[in-house]
């Protein structure tokens, strides 16, 4: 009985370690796969390059296309700046002074993910029919021109729009009047810089095109459809990872969050058929707002193609929310 017993002690020993073994190499592999998701989803999209160079052949059959076309067709009326940020990251831009070079009136055009500052253009075309305005295109942190090893989607992105907005008021002048346009992350990068304490009372509007409610939101929704499970304990596992490595957490992204402390009026585009950002996301961010604002849905309109999809109303719509940002400015004497 006593050689049984001692058996059987061995084989319960001999199968608490398999499963010990089994359960760690299983968790092993779950953090590896976290760690890979981590580094897909912050690690800068692209290498940074060594020179901006122009693209041989531009694709012209968009709105966005045409404005990418006109910006290099006009390259050389823009002057590459460089800034620091906060973390002592380097910042590149291009910089248009105004042809009017009195004028007070700045856009300041941040772009989406992995994208190009050309891809802003259109934008600053259209704003410059708007007024007679300085235009500033940052390259995004771990974008293109600028360092950074890291996207944050908006969380550092918008403290950088600190530091461009100081730098637009060093050239244009302390009085001058801002206005943000921002393309789905751009756009939650100056609606989470519109929410921070001390935010500059220069900036007389913002324009979010397709912005998307939260980070956490968007990779549930990602993570259900490409892998097909509940992604709630894998994005706790990648928060921590986040706040190892970037020193910030995912939660803080998120612009409805946030809705509320922003006091600058908001003109919000979204696309009825986003497949990228939840079409609701735009609406949510809306309804917390308590500001002037205003919600144009585009219908049968892919992600960030509202300008494209219907031009002449895009086009009506912000030339409605630059006058009325500009009438607010002079009622309560800022102009």
């Amino acid at each position: 009985m006593g050689g049984i017993s001692s058996h059987l002690s061995i084989l319960i020993t001999l199968l608490i370690l398999v499963v010990a073994l089994l359960g760690g190499a299983l968790y092993f592999a779950y953090l590896t796969w976290c760690k890979k998701l981590f580094l897909k989803i912050f690690k800068r999209p692209q290498p940074m390059p060594r020179i901006d160079r122009s693209p041989r052949e531009i694709d012209q059959s968009t709105v966005f296309g045409k404005g990418k076309n006109w910006f290099y067709s006009t390259r050389n009326e823009y002057i590459n700046v460089r800034i620091q940020s906060f973390d002592k990251t380097k910042l590149s831009g291009y910089f248009r002074p105004s042809s009017d070079r009195s004028s007070r009136f700045a856009v300041i055009l941040l772009h989406g993910y992995n994208e190009h500052p050309s891809e802003m253009a259109a934008y600053a075309k259209l704003m410059m029919k708007q007024m007679q305005c300085h235009i500033l295109i940052p390259h995004m942190r771990a974008h293109c021109m600028s360092g950074g090893k890291y996207c944050t989607y908006g969380l550092y992105e918008s403290v950088d729009l600190l530091k461009w907005i100081d730098f637009v008021k060093a050239q244009v002048g302390d009085d001058c009047r801002i206005f943000l346009v921002g393309r789905c992350m751009g756009a939650d990068a100056a609606l989470l810089a519109a929410a921070q304490e001390g935010f500059s009372p220069n900036v007389a509007g913002i324009i979010a095109d397709c912005p998307f409610d939260s980070l956490y939101n968007v990779l549930m929704e990602k993570g259900k459809l490409k892998y097909k499970i509940n992604m709630k304990f894998p994005l706790k596992t990648i928060n921590k990872i986040a706040s190892k490595n970037l020193g910030c957490e995912i939660e803080p992204c998120d612009a409805v969050q946030n809705a509320k402390l922003i006091r600058v009026p908001v003109l919000f585009f979204g696309a009825g058929s986003d497949t990228v950002v939840p079409e609701h996301s735009a609406k949510r961010i809306y309804d917390d707002i308590r500001t002037p604002k205003h919600l144009v849905m585009v219908d049968n309109c892919q992600h960030l193609m509202c300008y494209d999809r219907s031009p002449a109303a895009f086009e009506r719509e912000v030339r409605k929310f630059v006058e009325q940002c500009v009438v607010r400015m002079i009622s309560i004497g800022k102009m």
